[in-house]
């Protein structure tokens, strides 16, 4: 009941934001257990490599993306299963690339100290899409699906 009343005491738009990233978390969860990455790598590259420019101000585009970031957290937080960077970072890009943010899908690996790879995947959006994110430096980018401006 909780979360039933959180819901309701959101704005407009988090509710809007919140069911299409619950919607999308879905189907990026299902698509990573089920498809070859290839076959969404090329899919992502087909529909979102080009670069659409955003029509909003500067402002507004960092006011979406922490939106965005928010609802991606508040859906994955609510589903019954735990997600992986991965889905999280699908879900998140395409609902930025949508709405014409510039965004970059990063994935990488580091090597751990017992000799195994460790793997993560992030999303560089707005004005920071070329710059390096100072948490993830220390992966070694494989895998980069868009552009930044």
């Amino acid at each position: 009941m909780n979360r039933l009343v959180k819901f309701w005491l959101l704005t407009q738009q988090e509710k809007w934001f919140l069911c299409e990233a619950s919607i999308l978390l879905l189907v990026s969860s299902l698509s990573v257990r089920v498809i070859s990455f290839k076959r969404i790598y090329g899919f992502l590259g087909r529909r979102y490599d080009a670069f659409k420019t955003y029509a909003g101000e500067a402002s507004s585009c960092a006011s979406e993306i922490k939106l965005i970031d928010l609802s991606i957290l508040r859906a994955a937080n609510g589903l019954p299963w735990n997600t992986l960077c991965l889905s999280r970072s699908l879900a998140a890009f395409i609902m930025l690339r949508r709405r014409g943010i510039p965004a970059v899908l990063l994935a990488g690996v580091k090597a751990l100290d017992d000799s195994s790879l460790s793997a993560h995947a992030w999303v560089n959006a707005g004005e920071k899409a070329s710059e390096k994110n100072p948490q993830n430096c220390e992966f070694s980018v494989v895998i980069k699906i868009g552009q930044a401006i």
